[in-house]
């Protein structure tokens, strides 16, 4: 990693020292973080005034708040999940996107999050929250869900829906089950045209589209709390999601719905990991 002879960076590294108020961990970490950004200056050759212009059109990207979409966009948060994912047995994490609301009234279960005027395929997502490391029922573990509309609109950036119109919130019953009514949501594009990721994304011939997904969170004491999504298999939106969220662990099966006319089902078997005993 990096040049041998890159004096620079080895006067950068002997830099840190340890004196008052030093973090070791920090400066184990930021070692890392240098060694990788001299190699990049090595391979790509920039130049002083290169490196500066970088650094310039990160902060108007800070400015247009789109830095996490940036990390998204490069697929450094899946990755970032992936690495941080410690039981194979867990659900995995995956993004949670702009627009949780953990302060959602909380509701029965089961929870309808979609009014009977709300226009879309009904849709019905029931199943049940298990311990990875028993496989038994979590009673009374808490479940937000939301998602966007069927034209991929979420309630807060949309003044035609009603506030947390397809928001949930519900607790599990003594089996670990839940129960939720809504219907299917739309895919939709991200960010804008004309700001720097957009154009960025423009330049590397990258589309902006999200695949149709409902985000969920688990919650209970003991347990670690759990930030995914669901996709839908067959959507041809899957494999072209902009932030490589759509992965086979998070695509579920959609059957028509065998006892109520109109709908379609999705059953779901949500595994949570427990808190790493101290």
């Amino acid at each position: 990693m990096g040049n041998p002879d890159n004096y620079t960076l080895q006067r950068a590294l002997d830099a840190m020292c340890d004196v008052p108020g030093s973090d070791s961990a920090l400066q184990a970490r930021f070692s890392v973080a240098l060694q990788h950004f001299h190699a990049m200056l090595d391979e790509l050759k920039l130049t002083d005034e290169q490196l500066y212009r970088i650094a310039g059109w990160l902060g108007k990207v800070a400015a247009q708040d789109e830095l996490v979409m940036l990390c998204d966009m490069m697929g450094l948060t899946m990755r970032a999940l992936d690495l941080a994912r410690t039981d194979g047995h867990a659900t995995p994490q995956n993004v949670t996107g702009p627009f949780p609301k953990d302060q959602v009234a909380e509701g029965p279960n089961p929870c309808y999050i979609a009014t009977e005027d709300e226009p879309g395929q009904r849709l019905e997502v029931r199943g049940r929250v298990l311990d990875a490391s028993t496989g038994r029922p979590i009673p009374g573990a808490t479940l937000i869900v939301w998602q966007p509309n069927q034209f991929g609109r979420y309630e807060n950036e949309d003044d035609s829906q009603s506030e947390d119109n397809l928001r949930g919130k519900l607790r599990c019953d003594a089996e670990g089950a839940f129960d939720v009514f809504t219907v299917r949501p739309g895919g939709y594009v991200i960010g804008h045209d004309d700001t720097e990721v957009g154009v960025l994304m423009k330049r590397l011939g990258r589309n902006r589209q999200r695949a149709p997904h409902i985000h969920y969170r688990v919650m209970h004491p003991g347990y670690r709390t759990l930030t995914s999504q669901i996709y839908f298999k067959g959507d041809p939106a899957n494999p072209v999601d902009c932030i490589f969220s759509a992965i086979e662990d998070h695509i579920v099966n959609i059957v028509p719905h065998p006892e109520r006319k109109g709908y379609q089902l999705v059953e779901l078997e949500v595994v949570v990991e427990p808190e790493p005993k101290r």
